[in-house]
């Protein structure tokens, strides 16, 4: 007597082969697509030398300490289009016919905007924006001689109109 067995099918037409290869398989497609990913984009927060960089907040410190000794505030108004800004400035001395204004965004450098103003009347700046669509920014004020700068921050859905000054400064007038 013969048993009959049937046609033999490979190995790899056998459903425990899919299920056994495809987990793998799946794993190195995710690996290319994330090599990818890391090859095309750019981690602009990475820094490649932290020395250099440590060694100029030292000199960003002394930059805020000649704005606490010219007792320099400001006061930074925005258009609601964001096409405008208006400074007004306090200040012990008489401060250069320019001034720049940087708005900062706390991650993407791309969208970071250098905004050159003119005194319209003394301690009155004005210049025009980039239209950007931002939550939150950081604002920088300083002369083009870069002798000073004062910051803060800004949240237009809150207000389009802040304060800058010194940490030190405000530091004496709270307490």
């Amino acid at each position: 007597m013969q048993k009959n067995i049937g046609t033999v099918r490979p190995w790899y037409k056998e459903p425990w082969a899919l299920a056994l290869f495809s987990g793998p398989a799946i794993v190195v497609v995710a690996g290319f697509a994330t090599l990818y990913l890391a090859i095309v984009s750019d981690d602009g927060m990475v820094s490649d030398d932290y020395y250099k960089q440590g060694k100029e907040i030292n000199m960003e410190l002394r930059r805020d300490d000649a704005a606490v000794q010219l007792g320099l505030t400001a006061q930074v108004q925005i258009s609601p289009d964001m096409k405008a800004v208006r400074v007004n400035t306090t200040s012990k001395n008489a401060l250069p016919p320019t001034l720049q204004l940087r708005l900062l965004h706390p991650s993407r450098a791309d969208l970071d905007q250098l905004v050159s103003l003119r005194a319209s009347t003394p301690g009155q700046y004005q210049g025009q924006l980039k239209s950007a669509n931002a939550n939150h920014w950081y604002l920088r004020l300083e002369d083009p001689a870069n002798q000073w700068r004062i910051q803060g921050e800004w949240r237009p859905a809150e207000s389009y109109a802040v304060l800058l000054g010194t940490p030190k400064l405000e530091a004496v007038e709270h307490e």
